[in-house]
């Protein structure tokens, strides 16, 4: 398992998976073995009391304000004292509503505490193999099996990281929905003193409730979201417990980490090679099919075999199976058997490889993207907002303005947060190919200004 971990594992410790359950010790686990099994029949007992999931709602949408002919000389009092207090804040009166929110009164919408200590993943890696026994090594177990065990292994740790690194991303994705609904929320409320004063219309102000809206439900879907990343990663490891869930949750990291600033190098050997010598059922099959005859018999049989199937593609009727005319050739069973065990060795070498270029090409790729979300995308996004703020301190623009620059800013976080998920899954798609595992397929790329796509092997 070892082998061609490199310079990345030194880095990314905690983000290397096929070194993960290497570098971790069973006894590094939360609870003790006798509590886990007194805690298996509790969790499988129906009687076992448990309490229902709860579903958060953001706050109560902002009021329309009465019409502005019933307050409108008060209305007009505050919002002249809210301009006169407006040079107290650098940012006018969006930091004077932000300072109101924050009063002991106010309801910003959960946004969820975090972790001072977030909890490593190798802690969960321990926890989610103890649900694993079997895959252990012991004597008298062939080499086959042992390699067969070890990719197994390969793809629980991969499960297990996948499942940590989508929900910190959820939990950052999250935390973003709720600025930007403290961002609608914001401009609603401008909107409505507004139109209390009678310096905007009520179409104005119904323009501003809809984004206030669209930021609701925008932090509905990233809550459940959430949960749902959650919970999977909840049954990847074996918690059961609403509060043991909950802790999981607070004790995610805040953000995943940036990918590192040099892409991965190709590995010594080469990315196919690399592969292809961590399989070692596709060595043992090189093997059986090496002593096997390669004889005039044996490519009389492949040669009616290729005959037969051109007949059954040329005769324009439904598909049907090829069928070998030449009984001397159908009825040699063990030139059959060498040609067939050639077949699959080859499907199965050019299948490896094709795994092998892919999740290299994606792993460069989303290396690519994800800087260049982070450092031009989200870099320019925040001068940008800064160039915004100096005119809206001008008084060039207005604080409308100012908001829909925050926002596009929160989107190309959004963006960092995207683009650092498909790195981390690609890195560990990688590392769990070198270990000998399953690729399910990459990741695809998002498209130029649009979101981010859904893993093609369906991670």
């Amino acid at each position: 398992m070892q082998t061609h971990m490199g310079p990345m594992v030194r880095r990314h410790p905690a983000l290397a998976t096929a070194a993960l359950w290497l570098a971790v010790s069973l006894s590094s686990a939360h609870a003790a073995p006798d509590r886990e099994a007194g805690g298996a029949l509790q969790a499988a007992d129906p009687a076992h009391p448990a309490a229902a999931p709860v579903v958060e709602l953001p706050p109560s949408p902002t009021p329309p304000g009465p019409h502005p002919s019933s307050e409108r000389r008060a209305a007009i009092e505050l919002w002249r004292q809210a301009n006169e207090r407006v040079a107290e804040f650098p940012r006018g009166h969006i930091d004077i509503l932000r300072w109101e929110a924050a009063q002991p009164a106010a309801d910003n919408g959960p946004a969820g505490p975090v972790a001072a200590n977030p909890l490593p993943v190798a802690v969960l890696v321990a926890r989610g193999l103890r649900l694993r026994p079997d895959l252990i090594d012991q004597p008298g177990l062939g080499a086959l099996d042992r390699a067969q065990r070890r990719a197994e292994l390969a793809d629980v740790v991969r499960g297990i990281q996948g499942a940590w690194l989508e929900a910190v991303a959820a939990r950052a994705r999250l935390a973003r929905a709720a600025d930007v609904l403290e961002n609608a929320r914001t401009g609603a409320e401008l909107g409505r003193r507004m139109v209390v004063a009678g310096n905007w219309s009520r179409m104005r102000h119904l323009q501003e409730l809809q984004t206030e809206t669209a930021a609701r439900q925008g932090w509905l879907a990233a809550r459940l979201a959430e949960q749902v990343a959650i919970e999977r990663l909840a049954r990847a490891v074996g918690l059961w417990q609403a509060g043991d869930i909950e802790n999981l949750r607070r004790q995610l990291p805040a953000d995943l980490p940036a990918p590192p600033d040099m892409a991965p190098e190709v590995p010594p050997a080469g990315v196919e090679a690399s592969v292809l010598s961590a399989r070692f059922d596709l060595q043992s099959e090189r093997g059986r099919a090496a002593r096997l005859p390669a004889d005039d018999s044996t490519a009389a049989w492949q040669a009616a075999h290729a005959r037969a199937v051109d007949r059954a593609l040329g005769t324009g009727t439904a598909l049907q199976l090829p069928r070998i005319a030449e009984m001397p050739v159908l009825n040699d069973h063990r030139s059959a058997d060498a040609v067939k065990t050639r077949a699959e060795l080859l499907a199965h070498a050019a299948d490896l490889r094709s795994q092998a270029r892919e999740a290299w090409l994606a792993l460069q790729t989303h290396h690519a993207l994800a800087s260049l979300a982070q450092q031009e995308t989200l870099a320019r996004q925040e001068a940008l907002e800064q160039e915004v703020l100096q005119r809206y301190n001008g008084m060039f623009v207005s604080t409308w303005d100012l908001l829909a620059a925050a926002r596009e800013r929160l989107a190309a976080l959004d963006a960092v947060t995207g683009a650092r998920l498909a790195y981390w899954l690609a890195e560990a798609d990688w590392r769990t190919l070198l270990a000998g595992g399953h690729f399910e397929g990459a990741q695809d790329a998002p498209m130029p200004g649009g979101d981010a796509a859904g893993p093609a092997g369906g991670h």
